[in-house]
């Protein structure tokens, strides 16, 4: 799920925070420094061996903050095929025209083997959830979903005997994939996904290179979110965390790890972080 957050002080809260995936957060109080490591829902496991100071910081942790516990995947399954529905009243075709209906029925076909009367039952950010693991997938062919980040993690975490606080509940994130636009917005999505079919191979791109003013243009200059989904999806998310960390980082350690564009720009969790006191630093070694 997604995203970034006024003389001397100023000056140093509205530079860019880019060219780092794992960031070093002390003072206001603390009395050691936590992290915040910016995560790729689905990438090489192998990869976090590549960041620098990655390792270090993680075993100095105390504690590790999660956007959502994943140790009930079972569960979380079930709750999402309730979730991803469609409702009984509403096709496929009263929300697609009928060339763009073709056009999605097409690529879903070549993708699948299947076409749209095979995924009538589910809402389109459904479809396009299941489009976005298939396209990540065939990029990363040996990524297991055991190995997703935000997975690791928590499974480390609890090899180690760390506690592993979530900041949201799944029906939380289920409300927002599912619930915070229309189901006419999310099929526009989903067609804007399909005719922009190397969006997820430069979003890794730019993810490897640490590159968060890419990652920014491309969320906003490609398939763009309306003003209601950047609010629910990502500023709302980030404001109601920056509420938790204070407290949380003020009783232990802690290593933060969640979706790289909840880092970014001025809404996103470095930035509000600093806002509120904070010293953010890049770990480049």
């Amino acid at each position: 799920m997604l995203a970034l957050w006024v003389g001397s002080v100023s000056a140093q809260k509205n530079s860019e925070k880019t060219g780092a995936l794992l960031w070093k957060i002390s003072g206001n109080g603390l009395k050691k420094p936590s992290y915040v490591f910016g995560t790729h829902h689905i990438f090489p496991l192998s990869f976090l061996d590549s960041v620098p100071g990655l390792k270090k910081a993680f075993d100095l942790s105390e504690q590790v903050v999660v956007e959502l516990i994943m140790s009930d995947m079972a569960n979380i399954a079930v709750a999402m095929q309730a979730a991803s529905m469609m409702p009984q009243d509403t096709t496929w075709q009263m929300l697609l025209s009928k060339e763009d209906y073709a056009f999605v029925d097409e690529q879903l076909k070549a993708l699948f083997g299947a076409g749209l009367e095979t995924f009538a039952a589910l809402k389109p950010a459904m479809v396009n959830t299941l489009y976005s693991a298939n396209i990540h997938q065939k990029m990363f062919p040996n990524v297991k979903p055991d190995e997703a980040f935000d997975v690791w993690f928590q499974q480390q975490a609890i090899k180690k005997g760390l506690p592993v606080i979530g900041l949201e509940q799944v029906q939380d994130q289920l409300a927002l994939l599912f619930e915070s636009s229309s189901l006419s917005r999310q099929a526009n999505d989903l067609l804007c996904m399909l005719r922009n079919k190397d969006y997820a191979e430069n979003m890794a791109k730019n993810y490897r290179k640490a590159d968060f003013k890419g990652l920014s243009t491309q969320l906003h200059n490609i398939c763009p979110m309306s003003a209601d989904q950047q609010m629910a999806l990502i500023d709302n998310r980030n404001k109601n965390w920056l509420e938790q960390l204070p407290a949380i980082m003020s009783k232990k350690s802690t290593f933060v790890a969640v979706g790289c564009l909840h880092l970014v720009g001025e809404v996103g969790l470095l930035s509000g972080l600093q806002r509120l006191g904070y010293k953010v630093e890049p770990v480049r070694k």
